[in-house]
């Protein structure tokens, strides 16, 4: 790979994104990979995965869009400049944006829109990314962490930058107190992996038009699939080969699946059958205590009602319909 790390050189502005309608700023993405795009190249991203990347870059449609809320996207970039702003207060330095999409001048396929920079004091330059987050997410910040896949984009941004010095400001509620900030410092060989692997990802598979394997987790594996996969319904089985190892291995461990799933039910029946008495004993009362060979027991259960319908309700519903 062509040193990088310690050239003195510029980025190159792709195009301004002033007045940019959505259509055209999606347009763009699709010649080069993003900078939230590259947490999925390197797999930390826990909500994408690489043929997903893939289909958008070579203009797969999906067949089976998936129900995601925009709200907290909007919202997100609705924040963005009361992140920046709160940021300049509590740091004391001067935060400011440029409307523009930029390219690495060496590794083309690199491209990022930077949400501000940052003046320090020193006279150079900084990257600050805005984030707003869930504070039920709050706990991936504790003790000073931060989510790998932001740690990513923002060294994606900072190569093609050329800058050493990030931000990542995170606001959790409309409180000042919840905002945290993280300061990253460039990563010479962290930068040279990132590099490689976005590099193999647009050569070898995107300007090839060949779908990545799967790599990630099964689970999210199967949304993409569902995502861009039309099920057709055939009568006569299409004839699949390759798989000599993985056919037998997924029916024994079907077969174990079934023994758990089985002698779980077994202990759940052999539960219910001792707690019935306990239950009886207990009369109208949910909640009661014993004591065996000096042990207490604590025993309480939540009746839950059961709702029926009657044949007189069911016709008024019908006929309300």
């Amino acid at each position: 790979m062509t040193e990088i790390i310690t050239m003195a050189y510029q980025p190159k502005v792709l195009c301004s994104t002033a007045g940019m309608s959505e259509n055209d700023w999606l347009a763009w993405r699709k010649t080069g990979i993003g900078g939230s795009e590259a947490g999925i190249i390197l797999g930390s991203n826990p909500y994408r995965t690489k043929r997903e990347l893939f289909y958008e870059k070579t203009g797969v449609e999906p067949v089976n869009e998936r129900e995601t809320s925009t709200l907290a996207l909007r919202w997100g970039h609705a924040l963005e400049e009361t992140v920046a702003q709160e940021f300049s207060y509590k740091t004391g330095l001067r935060v400011y944006q440029m409307p523009e999409m930029y390219q690495h001048p060496i590794y083309p396929f690199m491209q990022g829109n930077i949400d501000r920079f940052i003046d320090f004091h020193d006279g150079t330059r900084g990257i600050l990314e805005c984030k707003t987050g869930n504070p039920n997410t709050k706990s991936k910040w504790n003790d000073n962490s931060l989510p790998f896949h932001y740690e990513v984009q923002v060294k994606h941004y900072m190569a093609i930058m050329n800058i050493n010095i990030a931000y990542v400001a995170c606001l959790f509620e409309n409180n000042s107190d919840t905002m945290e900030i993280r300061k990253i410092e460039r990563d010479v060989d962290f930068e040279r992996e990132m590099i490689a692997a976005e590099m193999d990802f647009w050569n070898n598979y995107v300007m090839t038009n060949t779908p990545p394997p799967f790599t990630e987790n099964p689970e999210l594996c199967f949304e993409t699939i569902n995502k861009y996969v039309q099920a057709q319904l055939n009568k006569t089985p299409v004839v699949i080969e390759g798989f000599d190892e993985q056919l037998p291995r997924i029916a024994e461990l079907r077969a174990k699946k079934k023994e758990f799933e089985d002698a779980v039910k077994a202990v759940q029946t052999e539960i219910d059958s001792l707690v019935l008495p306990l239950l009886d004993s207990m009369g109208n009362q949910t909640s009661a205590t014993a004591t065996v060979n000096g042990m207490k027991y604590d025993i309480s259960y939540k009746p839950v009602p059961r709702t029926t319908i009657n044949k007189d309700n069911l016709e008024r519903l019908k006929n309300s319909i």
